[in-house]
């Protein structure tokens, strides 16, 4: 076994990244953290840091097998590329592995890695329910496991989470204000079946157009595809003439769907999750009405560096949370604020322009954010 118990760290341990950034649950709500943000003010102009990987306590490269559900996504592409800057800023090896929705191939995937003898294995899990023995396997042969966006209910596990039902909550509710008194169709472009990213986002956009009577939601399933999601979309827009607006739950599958919107003559309002930069580019052309800011670049360098602290012997809490943050333009974060519309049920949301979510989601500043001073969740 490759691990090696390192020294004791001696990093200054506080609550939290920042207390009152990000969403916020009410007590006992919802998949989000409490108080788990950083503030994006600060993370206009980076300080220079020292290389990250200088500060690991072990000093020992880590190898870490990554299984994602496919590399074709530009999300998932996305997530890619920051973690891959991750493992250059804490020396580690990334194996990748994608296995095209298949939870068998995943699972072969996975075994593959104990085999290996890894370090840890980050998992984007097709079947949450489906991979529980296998993450047990890797588990028991001491191999550190991180389960990210959907929470994995195995042994030893740490899942790397972010608040889907909250985050979608709000933006159906947010578009049920906006079109409350006209009545008409509401398209929504979930991922894939099994996948609890995927049910979350579906689950919180359905909770909260149950408010809205004169909304009727219909819906298809993308899998996580830009053509699969650009014939979904322009299926709904034909379907149904009375459609006023669609929600995508993931970016890399709405240029998809907004192509089909177009393919069909729709003239309809868009919305997305995640956060990244073409889709901020979409949101501020006009294109979209409204995103929430993950950051699929800072969402796969933040895994990287759970799971190196991880190795290098620091203790955590099994769920780690990733702030998030609501963007739009000038126009419609007017609507949100006049509407009283950044608490919902007890759940506080950060509002944030385009201009401070392109400044969230850049490189330097995640690398900061995440730097050997971030303090995970405990």
């Amino acid at each position: 076994m490759k691990r090696l118990l390192a020294l004791t760290l001696t990093l200054t341990m506080i609550l939290g990244i920042c207390a009152g950034c990000g969403s916020k649950p009410a007590d006992g709500g919802g998949d989000a953290a409490p108080d788990a943000a950083a503030a994006p003010a600060e993370s206009a102009e980076p300080e220079e840091t020292e290389t990250p990987a200088e500060d690991s306590a072990s000093g020992e490269k880590m190898t870490i097998g990554m299984a994602c559900i496919n590399l074709n996504d530009a999300g998932l592409i996305l997530i890619k590329n920051g973690a891959d800057l991750a493992g250059e800023d804490y020396d580690c090896e990334l194996i990748w592995k994608a296995c095209e929705g298949n939870l068998d191939t995943q699972i072969d995937q996975i075994r593959g890695f104990i085999q290996q003898g890894v370090d840890a294995i980050w998992i984007d899990s097709c079947d949450v329910a489906g991979i529980v023995d296998v993450v047990n396997e890797a588990t028991d042969a001491g191999i550190i496991v991180l389960t990210a966006g959907s929470k994995v209910e195995a042994n030893a596990n740490y899942n790397l989470i972010y608040p889907d039902y909250d985050d979608a909550y709000f933006s159906a509710t947010v578009i049920g204000e906006y079109y409350k008194d006209k009545t008409g169709s509401i398209g929504l472009v979930v991922g894939s079946a099994g996948n609890l990213v995927s049910e979350k986002r579906q689950e919180g956009y359905t909770a909260a157009m149950e408010n809205y009577p004169n909304l009727k939601l219909v819906s298809g399933m993308g899998m996580w595809d830009a053509t699969t999601s650009m014939t979904v979309a322009e299926d709904l827009v034909r379907s149904n003439t009375d459609m006023l607006h669609m929600h995508i739950i993931a970016a890399g599958m709405s240029y998809g769907a907004y192509q089909g919107v177009q393919n069909a003559g729709g003239t309809i309002t868009i919305s997305t999750n995640d956060g990244d930069p073409d889709a901020l580019d979409y949101l501020e052309k006009g294109d979209y009405l409204l995103d929430n800011v993950v950051g699929n670049e800072r969402l796969g360098y933040w895994g990287i560096v759970i799971a190196r602290r991880l190795f290098d012997g620091e203790a955590m809490a099994v769920d780690q949370y990733l702030p998030t943050y609501k963007v739009m333009g000038d126009e419609m974060l007017k609507f949100v604020q006049d509407n009283g519309l950044t608490e919902i049920n007890g759940v506080t949301y950060e509002v944030v322009s385009i201009e401070e979510a392109r400044k969230i989601i850049a490189s330097e500043s995640y690398q900061k954010e995440f730097n050997a001073d971030f303090v995970p969740t405990k």
